[in-house]
């Protein structure tokens, strides 16, 4: 049986580099946006980035590209921050490197030793492509070297369930009354989901088919239905490996019943039920995701004596 702090440490693994991922992607494509087409209101536009990654209160000082930069990418006191968040991933793999592969290891080790200390809006796509470069890098070795044991499953647990909290607060932020192509290429693009999208659809990009697509389809890999169904079978698979081998009464693991329900929500309604209340449902879907989180706190994590 695994330790709870090698759990532990695995599953915050998978989130930070999820997230610093994830983070590269929505700036590197919302900030160059921002600089090329010079917004009227560069301080409305740089707070709404900002609260795509849940920070409310900023100065008006704080709304410059630069100072983006600084918070969200180069911080490295911010968990948040893409630099952040490898080096806080880093740390957890630093206490439990007899679980990771060397490969793994050394990886993490390259990627946080190549950091910038600074990023100046002029050289920030390089940065951010380093950064989604060197997270593949991370996340392809640790599909290719680690066995498929409980380690690698908490961490691939982090991921879906941090790949999912980034993804409800990129549609949340999305402005559903903007029907234009360029805004809804924008949405694709910092999912990582315009070409997958375009492959599917082959035809005109449109919001409602974009929304569909990043919620609701079951074989794209960042969807939030794919990632909730990728969850719910790795924490089956976990529940057996602890002993609950038939849930002949329903699945007694409470993250598993959270995220059976999230999953059921959305699979079994309507895309147009879902719009009515999206704000609502994206908010949920964080919830959802911090619910579990604790779940497998209290199951795995952290149990009570």
């Amino acid at each position: 049986m695994m330790l709870s702090r090698i759990a532990d440490a695995m599953f915050w693994i998978g989130r930070y580099v999820e997230r610093a991922d994830q983070t590269a992607r929505i700036l590197d494509v919302t900030l160059q946006s921002i600089t090329e087409d010079t917004p009227e209101d560069l301080t409305a536009a740089c707070g709404s980035v900002y609260q795509v990654f849940g920070v409310e209160q900023v100065d008006e000082g704080d709304c410059t590209v630069q100072r983006v930069l600084d918070r969200l990418v180069t911080d490295r006191m911010n968990p948040s921050s893409v630099a952040g968040a490898l080096l806080t991933a880093r740390e957890n793999a630093r206490g439990v490197r007899e679980v990771l592969s060397t490969e793994v290891w050394e990886s993490l080790n390259t990627t946080t030793l190549g950091l910038p200390r600074g990023v100046r809006p002029s050289r920030m796509h390089g940065a951010f492509q380093f950064a989604k470069d060197r997270c593949a890098v991370v996340n392809g070795l640790v599909d290719s070297s680690m066995a498929r044991d409980e380690a690698w499953l908490f961490l691939r647990i982090g991921q879906l369930l941090e790949r999912v909290d980034m993804l409800a607060r990129n549609l949340q932020d999305h402005d559903l009354e903007d029907a234009s192509s360029a805004g809804t290429v924008m949405l694709l693009r910092s999912c990582s989901a315009h070409e997958a999208y375009i492959r599917s659809y082959r035809g005109r990009v449109r919001s409602y088919r974009a929304i569909e697509f990043l919620l609701l389809d079951s074989i794209f890999p960042r969807s939030a239905v794919h990632c909730l169904s990728e969850l719910d079978e790795a924490l089956e698979t976990l529940a057996k490996l602890h002993g609950n081998s038939f849930d002949r009464l329903g699945a007694s693991e409470p993250g598993r019943r959270i995220v059976g329900r999230a999953l059921a929500s959305l699979r079994f309604r309507s895309l147009d039920d879902i719009m009515d209340g999206f704000d609502e449902e994206m908010e949920q879907l964080q919830l959802v995701t911090g619910a579990v989180t604790r779940a497998l706190g209290t199951t795995y994590f952290h149990p009570a004596s």
